[in-house]
C-alpha cells in the first residue's frame, strides 16, 4: 500500500479535504461557533509508528469505531487524545445548559454521550465524502466508544491489514477552535474486496 503511484495518494488526498470540510462545518454547528481547519493530511503509516503518533503505546486515548456497509463494507476508527475530548465534549454539554460532573482522568457518562454523537457526525462527513468521489451507496453504524491505551486500539487495522500490509490509511484534520489545536486521527478501514472496489473506482484496478 505504501508503493501506491501519485495518482492514488491524490485520490486520498483529495478524499481528506472533503472530508475534513464536511467535518469543520458540521463541527461549527454543533458548537455554534467558527471552527478553524487546518490543512488536512492523508498518509499510509506503519502500524509500529501509529501508536506514537498518538502519543505513545501506553498514552490513554479515546477511539471510536464506526462500521461501513452496503457498496463497501469495512469500518472507520476516529481516535482522539483524552485532553481533546474532555475539551470537546465539555463545549457540547456547556451549550446544552447541563451541568456535569468534572473528572481529570476518565470522561463521565455524559461526555462519554456526547462524545458518540460527535463520533456519528464526524465520520458521516468522511462516509460523505467517500460517496461523493466515488459513486458509492454508503451506510454507517452508530459508534462504539473504547477507552484504552494506543497500541491496544490499533490492534483492530492491524489484524485486518496485518495478512496483507504493515500499513494503514492515516487521514489527520486538525481544527481550530478558540485558538486551540484539536487533532482528530481518522483510519479508513475498509476489508480487502472493498480495498479493490476503491481502486476499480479510483480506475487504478481492473
Amino acid at each position: 500500500m505504501k508503493e501506491m503511484s501519485h495518482d492514488q495518494l491524490d485520490f486520498f488526498k483529495e478524499l481528506e479535504n472533503i472530508g475534513a470540510g464536511h467535518a469543520v462545518t458540521a463541527l461549527a454547528s454543533m458548537l455554534s461557533r467558527p471552527i478553524g481547519l487546518n490543512v488536512p493530511t492523508a498518509e499510509f503509516c506503519d502500524f509500529k509508528t501509529i501508536s506514537e503518533l498518538l502519543g505513545g503505546p501506553e498514552t490513554l486515548v479515546a477511539g471510536m469505531l464506526v462500521g461501513i456497509e452496503r457498496d463497501i463494507t469495512g469500518s472507520i476508527l476516529f481516535i482522539l487524545s483524552m485532553e481533546d475530548a474532555r475539551a470537546l465534549t465539555s463545549s457540547m454539554i456547556e451549550l446544552m445548559g447541563i451541568e456535569d460532573a468534572v473528572s481529570d482522568d476518565m470522561l463521565t457518562d455524559m461526555q462519554k454521550s456526547a462524545l458518540t454523537e460527535l463520533a456519528n457526525i464526524l465520520c458521516g462527513s468522511y462516509v460523505n465524502a467517500i460517496s461523493e468521489l466515488t459513486g458509492l451507496s454508503i451506510n454507517w453504524s452508530v459508534p462504539s466508544l473504547v477507552i484504552d491505551m494506543a497500541a491496544a486500539i490499533m490492534n483492530l487495522p492491524a489484524a485486518v491489514y496485518g495478512e496483507y500490509s504493515d500499513s494503514v490509511l492515516l487521514l489527520e484534520t486538525v481544527f481550530t477552535d478558540n485558538n486551540k489545536e484539536i487533532t482528530g486521527h481518522f483510519f479508513l478501514i475498509p476489508d480487502m474486496e472493498s480495498n479493490q472496489i476503491l481502486m476499480r473506482k479510483m480506475g487504478m484496478a481492473e
